[in-house]
């Protein structure tokens, strides 16, 4: 089953470019394009999304498994984006982007900045405009479910773009285990076998279960290390101003005793090395983060940050809007599919498995053979 359904996405990768879509993919270009789409879609909750491909409205589309799908140039595609606070969701944005438009399918996206209940409403205003696909992540998997699930009840196919965790209704869902990228992001310290005082910086707890397998699979990499925890905070929104601050006072009251600021995303990660910075121990405490964030492959490089995690780079969204496509068509069935979960319904789903990538130093290139960033974005060489 896994080799039929690794050979249908890899041919479809070999016809389908990586780059984002309408000139907003280069890297020169990444910070403008976060600040013009975040302006776009403030607007948007009330409004018609911005279109991407074919033009033209859509018929609601029958329901997935039904007669009368239609054929893959008539589809239109819908993307409810929780954030484009960190780049790798304006780069995943961007990539399934350019796999519809060179598939001539239409994309239409909402982005709610982690308002949950906007994103609810955003994803209505889609299925009135008659989407076939639904591809969703959010901050708060449980407030956007009953729209998910009314989403379905319309005739659309429900995909979640990470683990449901049972707080989600969908219909197929892809991505990263939760518990083992936790132990992932604080893999390489823990390799370390430090000891002395250290601090943990979380992000939304409104994140649910999810976050919680983050928080577990980071103690458990931690668990061989004789360290003491003087600090733990979570952060709302996943703002790095919380990381920042909670460093500042751990700084204040520990100095050059703290050994590591574990911090569960590469933004937070950025926060705390601000503070360190501020003090002059930049480089000295030992900070991970997840996401591999462009900042923090620099930061890596710079010895200022010790790791983050690959957890999808331009591989993962090519790969999984290709599956939502080939299983709304009957390419794929849930046979094809190595790994399942069960969705907020209790109904087991196909789920999508992509497996997560420590990075450090000494490993870093990877990330550029992968097509996320070239050398010269991360060594300005």
């Amino acid at each position: 089953m896994k080799k039929r359904l690794i050979s249908m996405i890899l041919a479809g990768a070999m016809v389908l470019g990586l780059a984002a879509c309408g000139g907003s993919g280069t890297d020169d270009t990444k910070a403008d394009t976060k600040a013009a789409t975040k302006a776009d879609t403030e607007a948007a909750t009330e409004a018609p999304a911005e279109t991407k491909g074919t033009e033209g409205a859509a018929e609601t589309p029958a329901a997935a498994g039904t007669e009368g799908k239609k054929a893959k140039e008539e589809l239109v595609i819908g993307v409810s984006w929780k954030t484009l606070q960190e780049e790798r969701w304006v780069r995943e944005l961007e990539v399934m982007e350019k796999v519809c438009e060179e598939q001539g399918i239409k994309l239409i996206y909402q982005v709610s900045e982690n308002d949950a209940m906007k994103q609810a409403s955003q994803i209505e205003n889609m299925v009135s405009q008659g989407i076939d696909i639904l591809i969703a992540n959010g901050n708060e998997k449980e407030t956007i479910s009953n729209a998910m699930k009314a989403a379905h009840d319309a005739g659309v196919l429900v995909c979640y773009y990470e683990a449901t965790s049972g707080e989600c209704y969908a219909d197929l869902s892809g991505g990263n285990e939760e518990f083992a990228i936790g132990k992932q992001i604080t893999e390489a310290i823990a390799n370390m076998n430090i000891s002395g005082k250290v601090a943990y910086v979380y992000g939304d707890p409104a994140g649910g279960t999810g976050v919680q397998k983050f928080h577990d699979g980071m103690h458990e990499s931690m668990s061989k290390c004789d360290v003491e925890v003087i600090g733990e905070q979570w952060a709302t929104n996943w703002d790095p101003a919380v990381a920042m601050s909670n460093a500042e006072n751990w700084i204040a009251t520990y100095g050059e005793e703290l050994t590591a600021i574990l911090c569960m995303n590469d933004g937070l990660a950025g926060g705390a090395i601000q503070a360190l910075t501020d003090a002059g121990l930049e480089g000295k405490v030992l900070v991970c983060g997840q996401d591999c964030d462009l900042v923090a492959l620099q930061r890596i490089v710079a010895g200022t940050q010790v790791s983050t995690v690959l957890k999808s780079g331009n591989e993962y969204p090519e790969q999984f809007i290709n599956t939502c496509i080939d299983y709304y068509l009957g390419n794929l069935t849930m046979d094809d599919f190595e790994t399942t979960e069960n969705n907020s319904e209790g109904e087991e789903i196909p789920f999508f498995n992509y497996a997560g990538k420590v990075i450090t130093k000494d490993n870093i290139d990877d990330v550029i053979e992968a097509g996320v960033y070239t050398r010269e974005d991360i060594y300005g060489e």
